[in-house]
């Protein structure tokens, strides 16, 4: 178990690409929300799933929170459970990425240093969904949320960074599906057909 870190889902997002709620979708037989609370299953001495609709997620068995700042994104999410969680810090994903693989969240989570945010910082820009925050990271996020500056990207200018290369990422995993997320129909059925 990764000592200090609660395990986080976010599952506030409207999925309006996707034409419906995307984080109870089917992939094999199961909703995507619960392929990855199977994979996250064990890793932290809590968990937490944000969402606005407790009611839809009641059969996960999750402790559930919502979101403080309405209408203000994956940032409100991270918000909502840094303040809820008892432990020092978070992971994070989103609901839409069932191939989060528990090698590369244990080297997120246990990675040294003073950093507020550890985060793997891809070809095209960072994956905030995928990534460890600590609490000291609150009072900048408050702020910006307070301002109605919703970007995460605003945030991580003012915070610690960690990032995590490519390289590093495939000493751990054999390529980068891991990251692939869930936004559309047609992502679901390529889901299916790579065998994730």
């Amino acid at each position: 178990m990764i000592a200090k870190v609660a395990g986080v889902i976010l599952a506030g997002g409207k999925s309006s690409r996707f034409g419906s709620n995307k984080a109870l979708a089917l992939h094999q037989g199961d909703a995507l929300i619960q392929t990855i609370t199977r994979r996250l299953a064990g890793l932290f001495p809590e968990t937490l799933l944000i969402t606005n609709t407790p009611e839809e997620y009641a059969f996960l068995g999750w402790p559930m929170a919502g979101d403080q700042y309405p209408d203000c994104g994956p940032l409100a999410g991270i918000h909502a459970a840094l303040r809820a969680v008892s432990q020092p810090r978070i992971f994070v994903c989103g609901c839409d990425m069932p191939l989060v693989n528990r090698d590369l969240i244990r080297f997120l989570c246990e990675l040294p240093g003073e950093h507020e945010v550890a985060l793997p910082w891809l070809p095209e820009g960072p994956e905030p969904l995928y990534a460890v925050y600590s609490k000291k990271a609150l009072p900048v996020i408050e702020e910006n949320l307070a301002k109605k500056q919703c970007k995460i990207g605003l945030v991580y200018e003012k915070l610690l960074l960690r990032k995590v290369t490519v390289e590093e990422i495939l000493r751990i995993l054999p390529d980068l599906a891991t990251f692939q997320n869930i936004n559309h129909q047609h992502d679901l059925i390529r889901l299916a057909t790579t065998g994730g």
